[in-house]
This record gives C-alpha cells, sequence and structure tokens, in this order.
C-alpha cells in the first residue's frame, strides 16, 4: 500500500482508490474531489468507525451518492445548527408551536449524540435509542408527538441539502395495542371521581376542580377547550354554548345538555357579584393533580382528563346517537369517520344488551304466519 505522510502519530496508506487507512487507529477515509473541493473524511461515525475494507468501499458509495444531493457547506453543521434552524422557522398555531419547541428542548437535553456531532454523522439507531426512553407502552400520545418533531427535524436537514436521507426514514409512530387500549371509567366511577374530589375538605381548590371535572364528562369537551370557556360562551336563552376547538381552531357550537344544565346553572349563581361575561367559567386550568388523588383513593386505573370526554362518547354511542351529530358535538368535520373509527368499540354490557334484541327479532320471526304460494300470487 502507497504511504501518505501524516503529521502526529501514525501516517495514511492508500488502500483502494479514494480510500485511506490511518495506521494508528485503522479507521479508514475517503479522499477525492468533488465538484473542485477536496474531500477528506472519515468513513463510519466518530462513535462506530469504519474497519474493513469491503465496508469501506460501500460507505465510499453512500458518500459519493450524497454529496450528488447534498452541499458540502450544509453537510458540516451540526445537530445543534440544524435544531436552532427549524425552531426558528417553525410555524403554525401558536399551541402547535409551543408543542413543538418543547419537543425540540427534549431533543436537545436527552438526544444520546452531543448537539456537537455533524448531521451527517447521525444514524437511525442514534434516534432509536433516543426514542427509545419514551416507548413505555402508555403515553402512545406522547410519544408520536416527539416522533413528529423528529422526523420533521431531519426532513428539515434534507430539504437544507445537509444530508441526503433522513436517518429517521422508515421510523413508525406508535399504535396503542389490545393490552393497553385507552382506559375510559364507567359512569358510576366517573361520579364517585367528582364526588371524592369535591368531599377534599384542606383542598383549596377541590370544589373548582370537580365542577371542571364533572363538565368534561357531561359536555364532552378537553381540557383546552373548557380552559377557555368564557360565560359570554354560554347562552341560557339559546341553550347552546360556542366552543373553539383548540387543536383546529374552529368555532362550533353545542347544545346545554339536560344532564349539564343544572350545574352551569349553580355554577353561574355562585358567581361573584361584579361578575363579567369575559370571565372564564372555570378558574382551574387542569386538573390531573386532584384528579389522580381522587383515583389513588378510590383504588381506580390513573385516567385522565381525556377519559371523561371518551366517556361521553362512549355513553352517546351506546344510547343510539347517531355518529355524525356526535361529530359535530366534538367540531369534527368528517361527518363522524374519527368517531366511528376510534370509539366505535362499545363496552360488552351494551353488546349483551343489543344482543337481547336478537333474541326477540328471533321470537318474532317465528310468529309471524308463513305465506303459502297463493298468497305470492
Amino acid at each position: 500500500m502507497k504511504t501518505q505522510p501524516k503529521s502526529g502519530f501514525g501516517a495514511f496508506q492508500k488502500a483502494a482508490e479514494s480510500i485511506y487507512r490511518h495506521s494508528s487507529s485503522s479507521a479508514y477515509y475517503a479522499r477525492f474531489r468533488h465538484k473542485g473541493e477536496r474531500i477528506m473524511q472519515r468513513l463510519g461515525t466518530e462513535h462506530s468507525p469504519c474497519s474493513s475494507l469491503p465496508e469501506a468501499k460501500r460507505l465510499l458509495k453512500v458518500l459519493k451518492t450524497a454529496l450528488e444531493t447534498t452541499e458540502v457547506k450544509a453537510r458540516k453543521k451540526t445537530l445543534a445548527q440544524i435544531l436552532k434552524e427549524f425552531r426558528a422557522n417553525l410555524g403554525g398555531a401558536e399551541k402547535t408551536r409551543a408543542n413543538k419547541n418543547r419537543q425540540l428542548d427534549r431533543m436537545e437535553k436527552e438526544f444520546p449524540l452531543p448537539l456537537s456531532t455533524l448531521i451527517t454523522e447521525i444514524k437511525k439507531t442514534d434516534i432509536m435509542r433516543f426514542m427509545a426512553q419514551y416507548d413505555d407502552g402508555v403515553m402512545v400520545d406522547r410519544y408520536n408527538a416527539i416522533m413528529t418533531v423528529v422526523r420533521d427535524v431531519f426532513a428539515f436537514a434534507v430539504d437544507d441539502k445537509a444530508i441526503a436521507v433522513s436517518p429517521a426514514t422508515g421510523m413508525k409512530y406508535k399504535k396503542e395495542k389490545d393490552s393497553i387500549k385507552r382506559l375510559t371509567p364507567s359512569s358510576d366511577q366517573f361520579l364517585a371521581i367528582v364526588e371524592s374530589i369535591r368531599s377534599q375538605p384542606l383542598a383549596d381548590t377541590a370544589k373548582d376542580s370537580a365542577d371542571l371535572v364533572e363538565f368534561m364528562g357531561l359536555a364532552g369537551l378537553g381540557t383546552a377547550e373548557c380552559d377557555d370557556l368564557k360565560w359570554r360562551d354560554i347562552n341560557f336563552e339559546t341553550n347552546t354554548i360556542t366552543v373553539i376547538r383548540m387543536k383546529t381552531s374552529t368555532e362550533f357550537s353545542i347544545p346545554i345538555y339536560p344532564q349539564l344544565r343544572p350545574l352551569l346553572v349553580r355554577m353561574n349563581e355562585e358567581r361573584a357579584k361584579d361578575k363579567k361575561p369575559s370571565d372564564k367559567v372555570f378558574k382551574v386550568r387542569d386538573p390531573k393533580k386532584s384528579l389522580a388523588s381522587a383515583c389513588d383513593r378510590l383504588g381506580y386505573p390513573p385516567y385522565s382528563p381525556r377519559a371523561f370526554r371518551r366517556l361521553f362518547i362512549t355513553r352517546c354511542l351506546e344510547l343510539g346517537i347517531d355518529p355524525q351529530t356526535i361529530a359535530q358535538w366534538q367540531g369534527h368535520r368528517d361527518g363522524g369517520q374519527l368517531i366511528l373509527r376510534v370509539y366505535g368499540r362499545v363496552s360488552q354490557q351494551h353488546q349483551h344488551l343489543m344482543a337481547t334484541r336478537l333474541a326477540s327479532l328471533q321470537s318474532k320471526i317465528k310468529s309471524e304466519p308463513k305465506m303459502s304460494p297463493s298468497d305470492d300470487a
């Protein structure tokens, strides 16, 4: 092999066309010119350098292919630079940007490689290591939210011509397994939870938290919609509530359901004398802590605030309310497709009740007189 001079420890020895091996580290390097610029780059990564000639030849081809679709200057960007540029170019609604910024903070603090790592050296296995810490099998929504930002970051690097192919390619979102379906309380459990929260004498926000949880279960609205709700949005005369679906920033109306009206009337009567239409309906923004404590006291599973929206939708389906109407009450614009896909499963108790109707149908068929051929004529 032809030896090339090298300052410091060891020297480069030519192993193949455009491939050199360092005599001290045994690592392979690519050395050639691309569009008039001299390329000298170690093959492999900082943490896993290439140490075999066949692998070096393969990586050389990958490098040359990548150079055709990337820019040399952009390839020198670090993960920190890409994250900073991606953050600066965030678009969308304020809530969406805030959520993505939270995921970017996680990448900056918890990514398994230093932020000074070149974007070209990050492999799929590095991303898998990062995502593994969020794969607890329960918080599927959180995992998918982080995965979305990770995929977007490396797609941004591709568009920036820093890398040819995203290392996140092929990584999929998590789906909830049958063994860890989203937990939904029964109607009895819902009432017990509300009573348990309300009955805590030493909790300053017990009453307000109980009112919020009760409203969420009776109205089928989420935490964000409840937090944005003001008294001017509730019209007792027209019997309607105007709601902003925060996820899509769309406005829709729901009825003041019969089971919901007594709660709202009582809360309205208890308001201060100097009440204003712009006052928020709920003083508590998120009932997570009080809800978790109530579930723990009652020995229930750790229900989340979203569980009460699922309870509302499931009960509507069991009562025979059509998915299109439920979709309108949820601010959906898909005619009920999401409702059927996500909430189509009903309780076993309801399935047994429906099955009894088949028995009555069978009895009716047997009791009907049979028609003779002459009857058809």
